[in-house]
């Protein structure tokens, strides 16, 4: 019953790769974040083999989803190719991380000794949960530019950074949604059951409602679960994660160390599990 009550917060890598990988979820997402700077709208999409999909053992969550990335090829309206991934983070460290990556995305297009005269339009779209900047836009486009007005260094190249944190809540209240991009941003603060019932009832797009309900927690497995608070104490409790992985190192080094008992003497037990020969003694 407290699990039907409960949503999770799209920051998180599992419930944010439950969100962004169905097929006509993300196309709509990226069709409305990439307005703008599109030409043409996507008509197809298809998503890139990565390795951001959680392995369900605990101990690789952090390392397999840590950053999830979710790299698209589409296809526009007009039959034109275009690389787009879609990315998450929560302070400004993760700013190079990102240019690092679009600079990945862009290169991956061209194999050694390929020609580069078919340059493909690259976006990275980067979920910024936590950072509130100075300026008061949901969406800032970064992208390569020269100081010559009539330069040929002209790419398809951007990374386009959305800032939850710039919603205003009280605004949305009082007078709605004014623009289908605000109501994306809305999955970023869904945080107890009556804040996500006013949420939902400003989410009129079915694309958009469709995600919110890939939030609802009863619907996740208990593996799932269980990665996603691993997740959780690793970013917001790093002591106590810190606490609790030694204790599991330790735990498994007294199995050891007893299946060793009587055929090891205690000395040597004690150099391969790293225990003191008074912690072996007391498994006796």
């Amino acid at each position: 019953t407290t699990i039907m009550q409960q949503y999770a917060h799209i920051k998180y890598d599992i419930a944010f790769k439950r969100v962004f990988t169905n097929l006509h979820i993300l196309k709509a997402f990226l069709n409305t974040v990439l307005a703008e700077v599109l030409k043409d709208p996507i008509v197809e999409i298809e998503l890139k083999p990565t390795d951001f999909i959680a392995k369900g053992e605990n101990r690789h969550v952090i390392r397999e989803i840590k950053h999830t990335v979710i790299d698209v090829f589409c296809i526009d309206e007009k039959g034109r190719r275009i690389l787009v991934e879609l990315q998450k983070g929560s302070n400004l460290n993760a700013l190079a991380r990102f240019l690092d990556y679009q600079c990945r995305n862009y290169s991956s297009q061209f194999e050694t000794g390929a020609k580069y005269d078919n340059v493909v339009p690259c976006y990275s779209i980067c979920w910024l949960f936590d950072i509130q900047p100075p300026h008061k836009l949901l969406l800032e486009q970064i992208h390569l530019q020269s100081n010559a007005s009539d330069s040929q260094w002209l790419f398809e190249w951007q990374i386009l950074a959305l800032y939850p944190k710039n919603l205003d809540w009280n605004r949305l209240l009082k007078a709605g949604t004014q623009a289908e991009l605000e109501q994306w941003l809305l999955l970023d603060v869904v945080t107890d059951l009556d804040k996500a019932k006013k949420l939902k009832s400003l989410i009129h797009d079915t694309h958009i409602s469709e995600a919110f309900e890939q939030l609802d927690l009863s619907a996740y497995t208990e593996q799932q679960l269980k990665d996603m608070e691993f997740q959780i104490i690793s970013e917001e409790y790093p002591d106590q994660l810190q606490k609790y992985m030694e204790k599991i190192e330790k735990q498994k080094a007294e199995e050891i160390a007893k299946s060793l008992l009587g055929v090891l003497d205690v000395k040597t037990i004690s150099e391969k599990t790293g225990l003191s020969i008074e912690e072996i003694e007391q498994l006796k």
